[in-house]
């Protein structure tokens, strides 16, 4: 069923004290057409529910990652999102998943059985709150209590199905719009291509996801194309120049775990290496970094640092030196036929001329010549290659878009990882030995 056919109104989720589905969504004081409601709808909202649905369908994923140095004080700290256990991550986001799906006012039927569960663990978290609160006047024993006992046992397995079913709603409404289908696979395609590694490496089960080749094979050829075909056609639903900038940072990761992988496996089986800890939590921060670039997340920017704009002049330069590499290895023939006539040139002048002002006469002009023909093929060359230009001026800033928001694993490299890295245009990260470990 697609949102056209609910008419000219559209019903919306509301978010506040039990989630009450409401009949309709107010905007300017006024009813909005669905039409218009597409209009409006802002780029990376479906991207967005992608990533969230696949958080809610895997507990894992709503752990605090927090556990690093500096740890989160709640005695003194507010928490950020980040910082939420596992709970108050659940109830947050169903309250961002409410939000998302207000632009999508067919879906609100199989919403309810979701929030029908996280309203019961809202309840839960709440009475908790207040349990604890115990310097808050207000609060009292009974109120609690109460609340407490209002509140009926949350099911996880009715939760899981519940989610489940709107997974499937979400799919068949957008069957019909290739570009919001893509862009919602999307949102949980990255979602595994950055948690499945760290949270089965974590995990105690023995499956092909929870070895170093389940990593290798996320980040493999087949895999990525899958992802990027989904970026490509994710199309307008995504943020302008998003896509492409995030297309290439994973080309970084891939080509970085490739020259990697022996640091990240061990040598003797297919289990995890020291390093592999470092690896899998940048790469949990890179898909935070990710998910922001293709939300439009203002605090994220894609304008590229000075650093990332050398690094996108290296790689120009590489790929100069490349393609002149190429051209001498296919056309060395003529390369090597215009050496020798010119060689011969000046052996005839050489030698069949008397006196040193002859000579250098001779040479002069002969410079003279060769000189005018090098300037003629370079200016044919250069008006040739004018209209490059601006693409190559383009890849420039794609690159260096792209290592902006690149964050790749600090570890330090040997001579040879440096070379090979360096073959293939990637940059190794600043590493601060006294900070980063």
């Amino acid at each position: 069923m697609s949102v056209s056919d609910e008419g000219g109104q559209f019903p919306a989720m509301m978010p506040g004290e039990g989630a009450q589905v409401t009949a309709e969504m107010i905007v300017e004081d006024r009813r909005m057409p669905v039409a218009m409601l597409r209009a409006r709808q802002p780029a990376g909202v479906v991207f967005a529910l992608g990533s969230v649905m696949a958080e809610l369908f895997d507990p894992r994923r709503r752990a605090s990652v927090t556990e690093d140095t500096p740890p989160f004080n709640p005695v003194t700290q507010l928490p950020l999102v980040a910082d939420l256990a596992a709970d108050p991550k659940l109830v947050y986001l169903a309250a961002e998943l409410s939000e998302l799906l207000r632009w999508f006012p067919a879906l609100h039927r199989p919403l309810r059985l979701v929030t029908a569960q996280t309203n019961k663990k809202r309840a839960a978290v709440r009475a908790e709150n207040l349990a604890t609160a115990e310097a808050a006047d207000e609060v009292k024993a009974d109120e609690v209590a109460h609340a407490a006992a209002a509140a009926t046992p949350f099911s996880q397995t009715e939760f899981l199905a519940a989610v489940a079913g709107l997974n499937q709603a979400i799919l068949d409404e957008f069957a019909d719009d290739p570009e919001r289908i893509s862009a919602y696979q999307l949102g949980l395609s990255l979602s595994d291509l950055v948690w499945l590694p760290y949270v089965a490496a974590r995990g105690e089960e023995d499956s092909a996801a929870s070895r170093p080749s389940g990593l290798f094979g996320l980040f493999a050829r087949s895999h990525l194309a899958g992802v990027k075909t989904l970026l490509s056609g994710a199309g307008t639903q995504l943020p302008s120049g998003a896509a492409t900038i995030v297309s290439r940072s994973l080309d970084n990761w891939a080509d970085w775990i490739d020259v990697n992988s022996a640091r990240i496996k061990s040598a003797s089986a297919d289990t995890w290496s020291p390093n592999a800890d470092t690896v899998l939590k940048a790469l949990r921060v890179q898909g935070w970094v990710w998910r922001s670039v293709l939300v439009a997340d203002p605090e994220v920017a894609v304008q590229p640092s000075m650093g990332a704009w050398v690094q996108a002049g290296s790689s120009i330069a590489r790929a100069a030196r490349m393609v002149g590499a190429v051209i001498l290895r296919r056309f060395w023939p003529l390369v090597l036929i215009a050496l020798a006539t010119l060689a011969g040139l000046l052996y005839l002048v050489i030698s069949n001329l008397s006196g040193a002002s002859q000579v250098w006469a001779s040479l002069v002009t002969v410079a003279a010549v060769v000189g005018s023909g090098a300037w003629g093929l370079g200016s044919g060359v250069s008006q040739a290659l004018d209209g490059v230009g601006y693409e190559i001026w383009s890849a420039a800033k794609l690159d260096a878009a792209a290592w902006g928001v690149t964050w790749l694993p600090a570890l330090t490299a040997s001579t040879v990882e440096r070379a090979r890295l360096e073959v293939r245009g990637v940059a190794m990260p600043q590493i601060r030995k006294n900070l980063d470990r």
